[in-house]
């Protein structure tokens, strides 16, 4: 039976203060070797996962924006995917949530109607993004390029701005450190179950796996197979109250490496 791991970044695979993966870079090349697909299942957007995909030598499908989106490399599946694709550059494209331009143009509108003055990527140059996220300047221009959310990085939001995105079918998903705005549609686990047929479609019987660190990785967790929670800093999990989740120990990188051992020895 083939193998297939759903992987969130941030404080996952990557360290959630360095956005590096040294850590487990050893364990990345492990599972390649074993030809087991490390698909990317994350907040971040297309160019952000492109650069660690690059970096890690990666070429499998990535999910986009918390579920937005899946990018498919051309000719990855050689049957027939049965779903509603585009071709952007070098991908196959399945769209589960709304374009960028939508969802910035309900921000301001809202925002204005209420005298909100919270502040999104929109808003800012990539010095300013650097300044609130703590990434470097190329990171922060990367993660400004969103296709199918927004992320409001200062200020508060009242239950009016929610009820607006809930009439314009939108929502917001509290993060550790900010708030993202994307399709009501769209999340983790649909993204990762339309993904997962295409490869059961492609190889029959497919076990996959799954690792996160937060609640924003919860639907995903509930698609797949075997879940596992790696621990946040402060040796914590976040609390998903869901007895099929495994808790890991080791913080982000360091339960990452479990998880994919365990993988590599069932």
């Amino acid at each position: 039976m083939r193998k297939v791991l759903l992987s969130d970044l941030d404080g996952t695979l990557l360290d959630l203060k360095s956005y590096s993966f040294a850590q487990s870079a050893d364990s990345v090349r492990a599972l390649k070797r074993k030809e087991i697909p490390i698909v990317f299942c994350s907040s971040k957007s297309r160019v952000e996962q492109e650069y660690y995909r690059e970096a890690m030598g990666i070429s499998d499908p990535f999910i986009v924006e918390n579920g937005s989106a899946i990018f498919i490399p051309k000719g990855y599946f050689t049957k027939r995917i049965p779903y509603n694709t585009y071709v952007i550059d070098d991908y196959e494209v399945i769209t589960i949530g709304k374009p960028v331009g939508y969802i910035r143009d309900v921000i301001r509108q809202t925002r204005n109607f209420l005298g909100l003055s919270f502040v999104c990527y929109f808003d800012l140059c990539a010095e300013e993004v650097s300044m609130y996220t703590g990434l470097d300047l190329k990171s922060s221009r990367r993660a400004m390029e969103r296709e199918f959310s927004e992320t409001i990085l200062r200020g508060s939001i009242n239950q009016s701005f929610l009820d607006f995105l809930e009439k314009k079918n939108l929502r917001n998903i509290p993060g550790s450190k900010f708030q993202t705005i994307i399709s009501n549609k769209a999340d983790k686990g649909k993204a990762v179950d339309v993904l997962l047929s295409l490869y059961q479609n492609e190889w029959g019987e497919v076990k996959s796996y799954g690792v996160g660190d937060s609640i924003n990785d919860f639907e995903m967790l509930q698609t797949v197979d075997d879940p596992y929670l790696v621990q946040r800093p402060g040796n914590q999990w976040a609390d998903l109250n869901d007895v099929a989740i495994k808790n890991i120990h080791g913080i982000g990188p360091e339960g990452w490496n479990k998880v994919s051992r365990i993988m590599l020895e069932s």
